[in-house]
């Protein structure tokens, strides 16, 4: 996976979980995304530290992984 669509998954899975918790709707928009933002960035740095110390392809699988399980797991 490249580093391109590693971002994207990132991004996308921090979106979703921000986005389910039940306290997001009752934030003002502005608010929501700057969350979504502000969390991504956090996130970031903090797996940007562990690939300092780790192999990022292995934290990207783990990224996958849980991504494919959540989606596997929706009820449409």
């Amino acid at each position: 996976m490249g580093m391109a669509a590693w971002m994207h998954e990132l991004y996308y899975q921090n979106a979703s979980m921000f986005m389910s918790d039940p306290r997001h709707k009752q934030l003002p928009p502005y608010l929501q995304t700057s969350g979504v933002s502000s969390t991504f960035i956090a996130l970031k740095a903090a797996l940007d530290k562990i690939r300092e110390d780790k192999d990022a392809k292995g934290v990207a699988k783990k990224l996958e992984d849980i991504s494919n399980s959540e989606q596997s797991t929706k009820v449409a």
